[in-house]
């Protein structure tokens, strides 16, 4: 019996969507007070911000997408506050310096005046929450507002430091060739060979043939070659320096080459290591800033720990997302500290005779895991943090004598008591790293002396047992042993709730619980013999396939987005009201009528009217509603837009939104604007004609062969289940009790033949053109194949947001397609459950008629 998520397990939060309210940012100078504007800033349209800006977060923010697997993809808010407090700040407030912050001090704050330096900006989020995605857009809006933007301050030039050959392996993963650049949607499309850009590595001496370049690079590889002798506090945070091969590009010929461009961004990941001005890190920076013409436009650092060795935040926070939120989110896994009541260190030298019960009670929890999630083609890990170099061999020696971890599927990694790879082990850790989450890889533990540092980005992690001592003096916190498994295998919203589960030794009970209170993370703690994956594995049924499989058709898109849309846009595109204003026959009322009320009393003690003239010129009234038009129509506050549109706002008022045509100067229908129905009737007409030009219509055609709902990949489910007749599942995955119900009722219809409830795994989707303008994708719930072979995409509905008739309006439109192309019947049903529970319908066909009638 599969268990069942308990309610305080279960994320409340939505990662992608813009939260009412947040906790206040605690030990920060100026989180709070930036937070605030920004959220301002964005809820008003971006005012003052560039054209380019404005397109970015559109493309970035507004429009649904997908990764080239089908699944659906969307910016984390965290990465989208990240990027649009950035912009805001260098490009709004031209923030320059630390000294230029200070107007965001939510509290008193000493600084010395003459203190010089550049803008720095740390981005607290935690770890797991997609910090390179949040560097990625960061670097490209740098990019394009340097190649659009007249006299921009940015540059298409970056500088990407790594503190350590783990983290530099990881970021080259993403970074390496540009790939973060082509497989996320960073680039809107009508811009695509305008970036004409190239990533160089540290090993390269790649000639410069691009408008823009990357520099990646590990941090000693820029000062190595610099008093190679002497020792610095550097190199007891990144370790020994790694030989190059001899053709590589020597420290002070990369230096030179990043420095020889006018104007440098650079970005440092893992950032806590960049606390002290005395360090060759904090001093390289300075370089590059004296060395570049220009200098460094701005210091982006990111973290999840920014706190230097005594644990005060950087003063230069300037977003916090921390640990508490990303779980409430949902965009990790929820963390569980594990408890095995009494258990004792046994009187042996061998580490694994004297941990034996920690080390047996992470080994079951294992399995309990390992058996759920096999069944969905998922392979956990267990990882197991020891206290010294002969401790980890002697526990990986114990593991391999256990058959799922015999021979290579443990992996023993030495590190220093810093938590740095031996160099000895440099190769076989950074193999490990790449390979230890794929699919062919067998590897089922890791044993390393501490936990492997920031960049082991394990994803398969959901056991960790730790065997070593937390002490400041190590400089090891619970926060970074629990980031080492904290990465989801799924993303949010694939209907898994994912778990990692931290073995805890009694002594390390209270300095749990004191640092992971200052990130305002409540772990749960559980007997470790009662936890389990909370997942249930949903997998096709083999036995079922013949008769309840279903064909979905695979059509080429109708919509795409539009480039160059606002081109040739012009007054007949824009409709008039169906009812025009009628307009006034009297004198708009200049006289503003007082009264003045006594306070305590609220007795009227004085009373007056003002003469408030309407002005003669209708100017402001245009330029007003222009604005609201561009907000409604997601243009932003830009330049170049507002110059087109304020003609065409200018010529409506005048001649299509009245009854007939009128002069904006006469106060009367000055008045007349004033009111709420002319503002609504105005964006209306705009936001509907800018939205038709923005997306295109294409003739709709077979891409590929259909997909077969056979073809779904085994996945895990947390939230409810049913069994389910008519389907080829061993279960029907539901997202609510109305699903239940209604697969309860197909399986019940004698005219049904199968059903599929669609899940995001399922990869099937239809794009549609949001209210706001902006293209989404639309999962429907169920397919259903009825006995006379017609086919039916249906939708249970609940509540109703302003979307959903545009949903249904592209869903009626995709089956019309798939019936013409395929020549099957497909029809669309919508079923609200208002009618659902009310229906006395047995059949399929007797509930449509009943949804039809009330329509």
């Amino acid at each position: 019996m599969t268990e069942v998520l308990e309610q305080q397990d279960v994320p409340e939060g939505d990662p992608y969507g813009v939260p009412e309210r947040r906790k206040p940012s605690e030990n920060t100078s100026f989180v709070n007070d930036v937070r605030a504007v920004v959220d301002a800033w964005r809820a008003n349209g971006y005012p003052g911000a560039s054209e380019t800006s404005t397109r970015l977060f559109s493309y970035w923010f507004d429009e649904d997408h997908q990764t080239p697997d089908g699944l659906p993809f969307r910016y984390f808010f965290c990465q989208r506050e990240a990027v649009e407090t950035f912009v805001y700040l260098h490009e709004v407030r031209r923030v320059r310096r630390y000294l230029d912050l200070l107007s965001f001090a939510s509290q008193q704050v000493v600084v010395d005046p003459s203190e010089k330096g550049g803008a720095r900006y740390v981005f607290k989020m935690a770890t797991g929450s997609g910090k390179t995605k949040a560097m990625g857009l960061c670097i490209a809006w740098s990019y394009f507002h340097w190649l659009f933007e007249e006299n921009s301050p940015m540059t298409p030039h970056t500088l990407l430091i790594a503190p350590n050959i783990i983290v530099f392996e990881r970021l080259k993963e993403d970074f390496g060739d540009g790939v973060i650049f082509l497989r996320d949607p960073m680039i809107p499309p009508e811009w695509r060979d305008q970036f004409d850009y190239m990533v160089i590595l540290q090993d390269e001496l790649t000639p410069e043939t691009t408008r823009g370049a990357l520099y990646l690079t590990n941090v000693h590889r820029l000062y190595e070659d610099r008093d190679r002798e002497s020792q610095n506090p550097v190199a007891a945070l990144v370790g020994p320096t790694v030989k190059k091969d001899l053709d590589a590009p020597s420290g002070d010929e990369l230096f030179n080459r990043v420095a020889s461009h006018d104007r440098i961004l650079v970005v440092n990941d893992e950032a806590h290591h960049v606390h002290d001005d005395r360090l060759e890190w904090w001093k390289t920076i300075r370089r590059v800033d004296e060395a570049a013409t220009e200098g460094v436009v701005a210091q982006l650092d990111f973290s999840a720990t920014p706190r230097d060795q005594q644990g005060t935040p950087f003063r230069e926070i300037v977003v916090d997302y921390p640990l508490a939120q990303a779980v409430e989110d949902g965009i990790v896994k929820i963390p569980i500290i594990g408890e095995i009541g009494g258990p004792v260190e046994l009187p042996a030298t061998n580490a694994a005779e004297r941990y034996r019960q920690w080390i047996e009670a992470g080994v079951a929890r294992w399995r309990k895991f390992s058996e759920e999630l096999n069944k969905a083609g998922k392979r956990p890990i267990l990882f197991v943090m020891a206290e010294d170099t002969q401790s980890a061999d002697e526990i990986g020696d114990y593991l391999r004598l256990l058959p799922e971890f015999k021979g290579d599927r443990t992996l023993v990694i030495h590190t220093d008591r810093r938590g740095d790879i031996q160099k000895k082990e440099l190769e076989k850790a950074r193999l490990a790293a790449r390979e230890v989450d794929s699919d062919q890889s067998e590897i089922n533990a890791i044993v390393s002396v501490l936990m492997l540092r920031e960049g082991w980005d394990v994803r398969n992690v959901c056991v960790i047992v730790g065997l070593r001592s937390y002490t400041a003096a190590a400089r090891i916190l619970p926060e970074q042993t629990l980031g080492r498994g904290l990465r989801r295998m799924t993303p949010p919203g694939s209907g898994w709730e994912e778990r990692v589960v931290v073995i805890e030794h009694d002594a390390f009970r209270d300095l749990w619980d004191q640092e992971l209170k200052q990130e305002g993370l409540r772990v749960q703690r559980r007997k470790a013999s009662e936890i389990g994956t909370g997942a249930e594995s949903i997998y096709v049924e083999e036995s079922k396939v013949a008769q309840f499989d279903i064909a979905l058709p695979q059509l080429s898109r109708h919509l795409r987005r539009a480039t160059n849309y606002l081109a040739g846009f012009s007054l007949d595109d824009i409709a008039a009201p169906e009812k025009p204003i009628v307009v006034p026959d009297v004198s708009a009322e200049e006289y503003i009528r007082y009264r003045g009320l006594h306070l305590i009393s609220k007795k009227v003690i004085e009373e007056g009217e003002f003469y408030i003239p309407y002005p003669e010129e209708p100017s402001g009234a245009v330029a007003y509603y222009t604005k609201l038009v561009m907000r409604a129509a997601g243009l932003g506050n830009v330049a170049g837009h507002f110059a087109q549109i304020t003609p065409l706002v200018r010529d409506y008022l005048a001649t299509k939104l009245f009854e007939h045509p009128v002069k904006l100067a006469n106060k009367t229908i000055l008045y007349r604007l004033t009111e709420g129905d002319a503002r609504a009737l105005v964006t209306e007409a705009f936001r509907n004609a800018i939205n038709e030009r923005a997306v295109t219509t294409e003739d709709v055609k077979i891409e590929a062969a259909p997909v077969m709902v056979s073809s779904t990949p085994a996945f895990l489910w947390s939230k409810q289940t049913t069994p389910g007749e008519k389907q080829l599942f061993n279960k029907v995955a539901m997202d609510s009790s109305l699903e239940g119900a209604f697969a309860h009722f197909l399986d019940r219809a004698d005219d049904v033949a199968a059903y599929a409830k669609l899940t995001q795994n399922s990869r099937f989707s239809i794009e549609y053109l949001s209210n706001s303008g902006a293209l989404r994708y639309y999962y429907p719930d169920f397919a259903v194949r009825l006995k006379d072979q017609t086919h039916a995409l249906v939708e249970t509905k609940g509540l109703e947001d302003v979307e959903v008739a545009r949903k249904d309006r592209r869903a009626k439109r995709w089956c019309e397609d798939a019936a013409r192309l395929t020549g099957e019947d497909w029809f669309y049903l919508k079923v609200p459950q208002a009618v659902f529970d009310a229906s006395p319908a047995t059949t399929f066909e007797a509930l449509m008629r009943h949804v039809e009638a009330l329509q």
